[in-house]
């Protein structure tokens, strides 16, 4: 828990403002500089589109995704393309992970820091209720951004922690360490959901 005092915050409220939060959204992912980013349901092309951008210019970007949804029919051909299309981009599959009672349970953030290129400026954050796929600006949600180094501080270290915790215990999920070509990716992904572990589903 941390305690933040005097931050100001850009507050969209779903629908009502799904079409500015959207474009507010991808202009945050677009930005230059190195992004952490964690996400329950990612299935926004555009927001694809944009970190493929990123990584050619050569920032470095880390996605922690949970596994249940990562693994679903309308992520994994994205996937598959981001890591098919970038070379600075980690893409990691997780579930709540080592500090959680239930280690299992789901990855749930919908959240991100964008580190400014001038160190000396706050960390740029997102944090919302909302997935970022077609249908969640239309739903009823919420997305705030804000810059704060400590919640970013607070959000990078979890992030790390949970992406050494998913690597270490979730080896076979990981698609991000399978570098023998496409093929190789497809039969992950292909293979993935006959392997799954019900108890992460409920």
């Amino acid at each position: 828990m941390i305690t933040i005092k005097n931050k100001i915050e850009d507050c969209y409220f779903l629908p009502e403002d799904g079409s500015i939060a959207k474009k507010r959204f991808l202009e945050t992912l677009s930005s230059p500089g190195e992004l952490y980013l964690s996400c329950f349901g990612f299935t926004l092309q555009e927001a694809f589109d944009a970190i493929i951008l990123n990584d050619k210019s050569g920032y470095n970007q880390s996605l922690l995704l949970d596994y249940s949804q990562a693994s679903g029919v309308y992520a994994r051909d994205k996937i598959k393309n981001l890591i098919a299309n970038t070379k600075n981009t980690s893409i990691i599959l997780t579930s709540a992970g080592n500090n959680s009672k239930r280690p299992s349970a789901f990855w749930h953030w919908k959240g991100l820091v964008k580190m400014p290129l001038d160190r000396r400026k706050a960390p740029l954050c997102m944090d919302g209720s909302t997935n970022i796929s077609v249908s969640a600006f239309y739903q009823g949600n919420s997305m705030r951004f804000f810059n704060n180094s400590l919640w970013s501080e607070t959000f990078v270290n979890q992030h790390k922690q949970n992406k050494d915790w998913a690597l270490n215990n979730l080896k076979h999920y990981q698609p991000s360490i399978l570098n023998d070509g496409e093929k190789w990716v497809d039969n992950f992904f292909d293979n993935l959901s006959d392997n799954e572990d019900i108890e992460l589903l409920i």
